[in-house]
């Protein structure tokens, strides 16, 4: 699934961004950049004892010096909800002088 996310957001060109990093952007990285993880992997719906479906909750930081991240934004939540996932929440953010957009996305997975 984060592959497919990944992949996704890599092949929309129009996002602008300098890169796209798992849990956090290195040292001296260039920006705009994206970071994701998952934050959360919950059992949801269960039959006969055994897990039929998870929740995931994915977090994608969008950072900017200059707090222009609103068209980033956009495409990133239409890539989101493309691959079938719901916005739970987006927060803006300023830490150590960069401006960020942080939006939390939900989905059903069903269990292997």
């Amino acid at each position: 699934m984060i592959e497919k996310i990944v992949e996704a957001l890599r092949t929309d060109i129009l996002l602008g961004v300098k890169g796209i990093y798992h849990q956090l952007s290195p040292h001296g990285c260039k920006y705009p950049n994206i970071v994701y993880k998952v934050i959360s992997d919950v059992p949801a719906l269960h039959g006969d004892n055994v897990e039929l479906q998870s929740r995931v909750t994915v977090r994608i930081h969008i950072i900017t010096k200059d707090g222009n991240y609103h068209n980033i934004y956009r495409r990133v939540n239409r890539t989101m909800t493309d691959l079938g996932f719901m916005r739970v929440q987006a927060v803006d953010m300023i830490e150590d002088g960069l401006k960020m957009k942080v939006i939390d996305y939900r989905t059903g997975v069903d269990a292997l």
